[in-house]
């Protein structure tokens, strides 16, 4: 009975955020807004810095693989982005029921307590899984068709599983700020101004080492921008070795440059570490959804 519900319920939300194309679009347009400034000037600015560089170095060629460093560097940074707007939109049902008097319907109803909520999150880890799925493929599409395809099968695998691990993360932590909204112009306001700040605040827009060094720290406490970490060392990783074949020491500059690892005061985080840190931060977020519910049911009883 309670797991018939709880699929019902998720496939419903999921069916109402997906029939909204305004609300799909708009969760997708920080990664639209990576794209447009990459293409429009940024890429260019870029590319041009690193030849620059490495012709300072007395180094020529490496166009090709300088080119697929820097696309892959947006396409990592498109997908972060994904990973945290569209389940952010997602959560958008959970304030259209509350609005609405839904939530206080289901309430009532002959199913357990904890079906609606649970229902909630499912239908918002599915909502970022099937799209953040057709972004990944888009940006596959794009290497591919660019000729700037330098990922294995472990990179490719190691990009799926950074999505699962990254969609858990940000749902866990977005269904359990949304839970405190009421109103839809509170949210409203919540997802223009992270829809704005994210890129910036994960480095999507610019890396993470061009900030001042309170801001580098503050953003050490943001899951996205592990997110974004574990997206470039798979995506980049094929194109900095190649560059690694011109001059390993200026590839090795590119690494610390681009945020393929962080310097957590002091400690070096790496794959293991940004995988840990989802992990921790959804597993935490996830404990603090449950005892959220918890005390709301004991507020209303």
């Amino acid at each position: 009975m309670n797991g018939y519900a709880l699929w019902m319920l998720t496939r419903r939300n999921l069916k109402i955020f997906l029939k909204d194309r305004a609300n799909v679009f708009f969760s997708l347009l920080a990664p639209l807004i990576v794209l447009a400034l990459y293409a429009l000037f940024l890429g260019r600015l870029q590319e041009d810095g690193i030849l620059a560089a490495l012709e300072g170095m007395g180094i020529a060629g490496g166009e090709d693989a300088v080119k697929a460093f820097s696309d892959s560097w947006m396409l990592a940074g498109a997908m972060s982005c994904a990973c945290i707007t569209v389940p952010l939109c997602a959560c958008g049902i959970m304030i259209h029921d509350k609005t609405r008097g839904i939530s206080a319907d289901l309430r009532i109803s002959p199913v357990a307590k904890w079906v609606t909520p649970a229902s909630y999150f499912c239908s918002v880890v599915a909502a970022g899984l099937a799209i953040g799925l057709i972004v990944l493929g888009v940006c596959f599409v794009w290497l591919a068709a660019a000729g700037m395809w330098h990922l294995t099968f472990a990179d490719a695998m190691g990009c799926l599983g950074a999505l699962v691990l990254s969609v858990l993360s940000s749902s866990t932590l977005l269904v359990f700020i949304v839970g405190f909204f009421r109103s839809e112009g509170a949210f409203t306001a919540l997802n223009v101004i992270l829809g704005t700040v994210v890129g910036f605040l994960i480095g999507a827009y610019m890396p993470i080492t061009y900030f001042p060094d309170a801001v580098q720290k503050f953003t050490f406490f943001i899951p996205g921008s592990y997110t974004a970490g574990l997206f470039r060392n798979f995506m980049m990783r094929g194109a900095l070795d190649e560059i690694a074949q011109l001059s390993p020491a200026f590839a090795e500059g590119l690494r610390e440059q681009f945020s393929l690892t962080f310097d957590f005061f002091g400690l070096e985080v790496g794959v293991g570490g940004m995988f840990a840190a989802l992990a921790v931060a959804g597993a935490l977020f996830a404990a603090l959804n449950v005892l959220a519910a918890y005390l709301r049911r004991r507020a209303r009883s």
